[in-house]
């Protein structure tokens, strides 16, 4: 694929602009000092926090690059923040405990304690009145939101630690994920196991529910990420590229594209659908620790184990050239706008047909890309 693009800028006569597009790679937004595990972007785009393997939760502006806030947040390594939709804060997880802080606060608005052990992964509704998390126990919990009594406890069949959860955006379903390789499917209304499944060749690192609470997605260490149907325990899809572990999953919020960040180095954007690897993003030699799409869902930012916060683009020009990359490549081929500098042409002239190029390219973007999104709305 990139031969292919590298191709299209020569004949384009300028591959010093058209290089640096290649990976869709906008820059290291900020280097942080510290092992930054997991990041969040607020709704309208212009903040984005980060927690850290030092305890500490950082807000950056986006805008200006400078730094908003930085607090102490728990006394263990931050595993997980997300901003609130709910109330004017964010929330954060780590050592036993998962707390709430409004903006501008020194202390957290609500704390929410009950874990025996480290909390090792957390979901919550889409409400925000409900919310769940594993520990390094065979067990997971399940807080009301509501009220600060202790969680409900809940033991699993699992050999080893609950690593992973998830909770239905609607309340109906839990999931727990375990080293053991397996994971359990609960229902809410009963509170019991409703299957579980050995799915994978290692332990089970990321769960989540989509298309409300009819299917799951799970990622393991062995590299793969499965598609479930929650009631039926079948598996629906699989999605394969990574060589080590996979550390992070974001789904688009129209549940038609994954992210998927590995200790490969990489990150994966694949088609739900079709299960095609459709992109892989790479530019730090670090493990990816954690990716999240932006609020605009046209591009998102990652993490590394060496302290980089990463912006990448995804453009439509992404979707033309997996799907379209011949009949694209041959149309600007065959298009006498798009060859190189001729013999006698006057740098004005060349510069106005580059212009030209430059249109017509961006119309074949478009047409192929409508062409996609056809296709993509038959498919479930």
């Amino acid at each position: 694929m990139i031969k292919k693009i590298v191709t299209l800028a020569l004949i384009l006569g300028c591959y010093c602009v058209q290089a640096q597009n290649i990976d869709y790679y906008k820059g290291v937004v900020f280097q942080c000092d510290f092992q930054p595990n997991c990041i969040a972007i607020n709704a309208d785009n212009t903040k984005l926090l980060v927690g850290g393997d030092n305890k500490m939760v950082v807000e950056y502006d986006l805008q200006t690059k400078k730094k908003v806030f930085e607090i102490e947040a728990h006394y263990q390594p931050v595993m997980q923040v997300m901003y609130s939709k709910v109330y004017p804060g964010f929330y954060t997880v780590g050592d036993k405990s998962v707390k709430l802080w409004l903006n501008g606060a020194d202390k957290p608005e609500k704390l929410y304690t009950g874990s025996h052990t480290s909390i090792t992964n957390w979901g919550i509704t889409a409400k925000e009145d409900f919310f769940v998390a594993g520990s390094y126990e065979k067990k997971w919990r399940y807080w009301d939101a509501k009220v600060f009594s202790s969680p409900q406890v809940f033991s699993t069949s699992q050999e080893k630690a609950v690593i992973s959860v998830a909770l239905s955006a609607d309340n109906a379903y839990v999931a727990a994920g375990s080293f053991d390789h397996t994971f359990e499917i609960w229902k809410v209304d009963s509170m019991k196991p409703l299957r579980s499944i050995e799915g994978h060749a290692d332990a089970v690192s990321c769960l989540q529910f989509i298309n409300g609470h009819q299917q799951l997605l799970s990622a393991s260490f062995d590299g793969y990420i499965k598609r479930w149907d929650v009631l039926t325990g079948k598996n629906l899809k699989v999605y394969s590229g990574h060589t080590k572990a996979i550390s992070w999953l974001s789904v688009s919020a129209d549940a038609k594209l994954l992210l998927s960040a590995s200790y490969d180095n990489t990150i994966s954007l694949f088609n739900m659908a079709t299960g095609d690897r459709i992109y892989t993003y790479t530019s730090q030699p670090s493990p990816v620790m954690c990716v999240t799409w932006n609020a605009k869902g046209d591009g998102f930012f990652a993490s590394h184990k060496d302290g980089a916060v990463v912006e990448w683009e995804v453009p439509k020009k992404v979707f033309v050239e997996f799907y379209y990359g011949k009949a694209f490549n041959a149309d600007i081929q065959n298009n006498p706008l798009c060859g190189a500098k001729e013999k006698g042409e006057s740098k004005e002239a060349y510069a106005t047909r580059q212009q030209k190029a430059e249109r017509f390219i961006n119309d074949r973007i478009e047409v192929y890309y409508k062409q996609y999104l056809d296709l993509e709305s038959i498919r479930k």
